[in-house]
């Protein structure tokens, strides 16, 4: 599976993910705000959650004791979309903090499991939140779901990189956050895994925790999205762009006029004015994204979307880099 931590994670087992990011400086695009602002939240981001008994919650759709509260002096991309979390702005920046309990059924709601499984024993299963994976898909080890206390720091006005890009398979806990609170992890498995093999133990929602139980998605989140075929806004990168679906919304509310993106089919270098080069209102770079307007971005404004992705062979959230200067995250 993946990813390490800027502090916490090290080699993964086999099983294990793959990485994140770095970080690095630029010149500008804006994405939302400009305004330097400060509010604060005084939300804890959940009370006591046991792994094992934890239920979800009908009326506020996440982990029962997760807590939702989106700061009205976010955008309304954040307050109309984002859940499961807690979000604030401090500064230039936003901050998001989750204990990224995946709010749907899970194989991975287990307490104990063994590696390269289909099943997890009875009596480790959660009650409720616990469901088999698809078929043909095992187990990702014995990873299993864990609360966590990931921290995102992002720029609130995205600024585009020059000359050299960060790497989004870095070493970072996280490269983004999720609309409903999850961490997103990058295009890449930990060798010797590649990551279409490592696809093979997404649960039914598209995701699964590396082996400090760190729930995340490469790929579809189709808690939010089915198949991620629309201009579902998925949710936000670490560095102030926002992700959507495969499809960009042509800045309209209605499914109707949704357009159908072409990927670019060569494999990101790190470079700036190569991996931003071709892209269009209907062509993404070599970084998964383009500037166009969106239903929450009335300015053309650079953001990334699920493609096709050269390096992991299958469709991703993100991909080999990120295009802007990178906040931070810590767990």
């Amino acid at each position: 599976m993946k990813t390490t931590s800027i502090l916490i994670f090290a080699a993964f087992m086999a099983a294990a993910c793959g990485n994140s990011g770095d970080s690095s400086s630029g010149s500008s695009d804006t994405t939302t705000s400009t305004t330097s602002t400060t509010s604060t939240s005084t939300s804890t981001t959940s009370a006591s959650i046991s792994v094992a008994t934890a239920t979800l919650n009908g009326t506020s759709g996440c982990i029962t004791n997760v807590n939702t509260s989106i700061d009205a002096a976010l955008p309304s991309w954040a307050t109309d979309n984002f859940k499961c979390q807690v979000g604030y702005t401090s500064g230039t920046n936003y901050i998001f903090k989750s204990v990224n309990l995946p709010n749907h059924n899970s194989f991975y709601w287990c307490s104990a499991n063994t590696g390269g499984t289909t099943s997890c024993p009875v009596g480790n299963r959660n009650a409720t939140l616990y469901e088999a994976l698809p078929g043909g898909n095992t187990a990702a080890g014995s990873n299993v779901i864990a609360t966590q206390n990931l921290i995102y720091t992002i720029p609130m006005t995205p600024t585009l990189k020059t000359g050299t890009l960060t790497s989004s398979q870095g070493g970072l806990a996280s490269i983004g956050i999720t609309a409903n609170g999850l961490a997103i992890f990058n295009n890449a498995a930990a060798p010797p895994d590649t990551l279409a093999v490592e696809a093979l133990t997404f649960d039914n929602y598209g995701g699964h925790p590396q082996n400090s139980g760190v729930f995340h998605h490469h790929a579809a989140v189709t808690k939010l999205s089915a198949t991620m075929n629309d201009s579902t806004l998925i949710g936000i990168a670490l560095d102030g762009y926002l992700i959507y679906g495969e499809k960009c919304d042509n800045a309209t509310v209605t499914t109707a006029d949704d357009i159908t993106l072409t990927a670019n089919t060569n494999a990101a270098t790190g470079t700036a004015t190569t991996d931003s080069a071709g892209a269009s209102a209907t062509t993404l770079d070599r970084l998964h994204g383009h500037t166009t307007t969106t239903r929450h971005l009335s300015t053309a404004t650079y953001h990334y979307h699920y493609a096709q992705d050269p390096t992991a062979t299958i469709k991703t959230i993100m991909g080999s880099y990120f295009r802007g200067t990178i906040g931070s995250v810590s767990n």
